[in-house]
């Protein structure tokens, strides 16, 4: 017949064996994963912020890859209004020497051809440049077409988002330059004129581009700092403090084999017990 205290004793035991073992394994857990969180019910409360954290990292990385999209965006259109004022300065080099009395009818023409060309480029450019299949240069860009919003933020405000209808059409129509000509020294000197508003116009409009790129790189920085100190946050909410738990875990072994050898020698009185009271008998 088993004593009752023994039996109750042994039971005791195996319990704190038990637990010993279940803190143990929940220490390894935490020392491989690298994180202390790794179930909701460890600290519900640390665990809910924890996840709210994730998320708005998660959202604001997506926002740092919308910025970028943003960026390479405007940096597709300031390469065309790049080549076209390229193309208007040619045009304008081309209505000067046009324009010099000592070229002869012939001598324009040949240089009317080229000009003529510039336009043709101008237009082509202007009407042919996207991005994802969105046209960058024909106006659907400009201050009274579709909004073209960037959505750099975690909110649906007017403060998430930036906005790139900076960029008019640069056609030669919007440019004035349509109809210039330089095969006539009077069309020349015009041609002088329009050309040199239409480098001014590029030159506002490649500002214009140049400033919301600043500001797309500026918010990219700014986004990026934003997700940096958010996962610090989170990295010290959730992530396991190495040097404590090999401190818990070695504590923790300790406990387990302390433990074990209380077991064992509780097997060993009950069997040495056993033995007197057969002997007895």
């Amino acid at each position: 017949m088993v004593d009752p205290v023994s039996g109750a004793n042994f039971s005791q035991l195996l319990n704190s064996i038990n637990r010993n073992r279940s803190s143990l394994q929940g220490s390894l857990e935490r020392i491989a994963s690298g994180r202390k969180l790794n179930q909701a019910g460890t600290d519900p409360a640390a665990s809910a912020l924890s996840a709210q954290l994730q998320s708005d990292i998660s959202a604001l990385t997506q926002s740092v890859q919308n910025v970028e999209s943003g960026t390479n965006f405007v940096r597709t259109a300031d390469g065309g209004l790049a080549g076209i004022a390229d193309l208007v300065n040619r045009g304008r080099e081309l209505a000067i020497q046009s324009s010099n009395g000592t070229l002869n009818d012939s001598q324009r023409e040949t240089l009317n051809q080229e000009f003529g060309q510039i336009q043709s480029e101008i237009d082509r450019i202007t009407g042919s440049l996207q991005f994802n299949d969105r046209n960058l240069l024909d106006g659907t860009l400009g201050q009274n077409a579709d909004p073209v919003n960037i959505q750099a933020g975690t909110g649906s405000g007017p403060d998430n988002q930036i906005s790139l209808n900076v960029v008019e059409s640069t056609s030669t129509q919007s440019l004035g330059i349509a109809n210039s000509d330089v095969s006539t020294a009077q069309g020349a000197l015009q041609a002088v004129d329009d050309f040199e508003q239409a480098s001014q116009t590029l030159s506002a409009a490649r500002g214009q581009v140049g400033a919301v790129g600043n500001r797309l790189a500026s918010t990219a920085n700014s986004l990026n700092i934003q997700i940096e100190n958010l996962t610090q946050s989170e990295s010290g909410l959730a992530d396991t403090d190495l040097a404590e738990e090999i401190t818990n875990l070695q504590q923790g072994l300790l406990r387990f084999e302390t433990s074990i050898r209380a077991l064992s020698s509780q097997l060993q009185n009950e069997q040495t017990r056993s033995r007197l009271l057969d002997f007895t008998v």
